[in-house]
């Protein structure tokens, strides 16, 4: 069996059992107390992150992540979402899109200059109950990325699923693709 950090970690647990003396036993397991309390922070950073990087980077979905884990999809979107997941300036959003289902592909909208890189692709079904009917039916390729949050109030927001992972529009894009003109009240 190979020695991970946590088979260590229970081999401390276990010596610290087998300890006869209980003055000994207690500053030994304030010892271990004091080590984990420090760590605990850095633990939960360094998960997040990696899980931020396995969605973000590796493109891995979210049930396959919780199902790695053994926890839920919505605890591992609150993993890579965290302050310690994300990572990044901004959360992630949808920036710009275009229709996807003609031939050839149509003109981006929104801001598609906005990341030169360490941005993400997705093709999208577009099947609103209201919106810009001009894109509606269409399949949508979109961009999304860590852009500035334009502080879009919440009940506003409008979300989507792209590879796994629930993400919404920045204003402009959500007003191109509802016409909502969102954008001008916010400016």
């Amino acid at each position: 069996m190979r020695n991970t950090p946590a088979q260590r970690y229970q081999d401390a647990l276990t010596a610290l059992s087998r300890i006869a003396n209980p003055a000994e036993r207690a500053r030994e397991g304030h010892r271990l107390q004091e080590a984990i309390a420090v760590s605990t922070q850095w633990l939960r950073g360094t998960v997040d992150r990696s899980v931020a990087e396995l969605r973000d980077q590796h493109r891995k979905p979210l049930h396959e992540i919780a199902q790695m884990l053994g926890v839920t999809v919505q605890r591992v979107s609150q993993m890579a979402n965290s302050k310690h997941g994300a990572g990044h300036d901004g959360p992630t959003l949808i920036y710009a899109f275009r229709v996807h289902d003609t031939d050839p592909p149509g003109s981006w909208y929104g801001e598609p200059g906005a990341l030169e890189s360490g941005y993400g692709t997705a093709v999208i079904p577009f099947y609103p109950d209201s919106g810009n009917t001009a894109f509606a039916g269409h399949e949508l390729e979109i961009r999304y990325g860590q852009v500035a949050d334009d502080r879009l109030p919440s009940f506003l927001q409008g979300y989507t699923t792209v590879n796994g992972v629930r993400m919404r529009p920045t204003a402009l894009v959500q007003d191109l693709l509802f016409g909502t003109s969102l954008a001008a009240n916010l400016r």
